[in-house]
């Protein structure tokens, strides 16, 4: 059954300014880290397909296009990921949605069950976090847009969950976490069999 006050978002970066801003590549090389890239993206959005909700991507590389017909597509927005993950939260519940969760592509142990995690905890709680081990978050929900919660964006991804936490202290949110989990930034975050 689908649900009509949930929505989620998908943050599907551009692979090319990935590649250049990752650490990955260092050790496997640009092929290899597309390759990765690729299984990351392949990876989110089967995981996704499994919540029967409206869906959303942030697109930034049209060459993907063929993976999210089926959801409704949102072009680049914003000159960096705090940007874009800001004017898609006001975009998608200027629409009307009660509940939003936004993921990126960059989490190999995300599954549908968290993500039905996710929505479960927004019913008790304002803002709900999936951490990352690195310091910053694979997951982010809210009940609402809270434009004061996107005070990190100037800050390196490393330090988005604790300028993130900062801000829902200061306005006196109620949020819960997820289970931390590993983003992949470097050749240890990948899962072995993607090697």
């Amino acid at each position: 059954m689908k649900v009509f006050n949930q929505a989620l978002i998908v943050l599907a970066r551009d692979k090319e300014v990935t590649i250049a801003n990752t650490r990955l590549k260092d050790t496997v090389g640009d092929f290899k880290t597309r390759e990765i890239l690729h299984q990351l993206l392949s990876h989110t959005q089967e995981t996704a397909s499994y919540i029967h909700m409206d869906k959303y991507v942030v697109l930034e590389d049209m060459a993907d296009y063929g993976l999210w017909e089926e959801y409704i597509i949102f072009p680049k927005l914003g000159h960096d990921a705090g940007e874009s993950m800001l004017l898609a939260f006001n975009m998608v519940f200027a629409t009307g949605y009660q509940e939003v969760v936004m993921i990126g592509m960059d989490c190999p142990h995300l599954s549908p069950e968290l993500l039905e995690e996710a929505f479960a905890a927004l019913r008790h709680n304002q803002v709900v976090i999936g951490p990352a081990q690195h310091g910053g978050f694979y997951l982010l929900g809210m009940q609402r847009f809270y434009p004061e919660l996107f005070n990190f964006m100037d800050a390196g991804a490393s330090h988005w969950l604790r300028r993130l936490l900062t801000a829902i202290n200061k306005q006196e949110l109620r949020f819960t976490f997820l289970p931390t989990l590993n983003v992949v930034q470097e050749l240890a975050d990948v899962p072995e069999d993607w090697l």
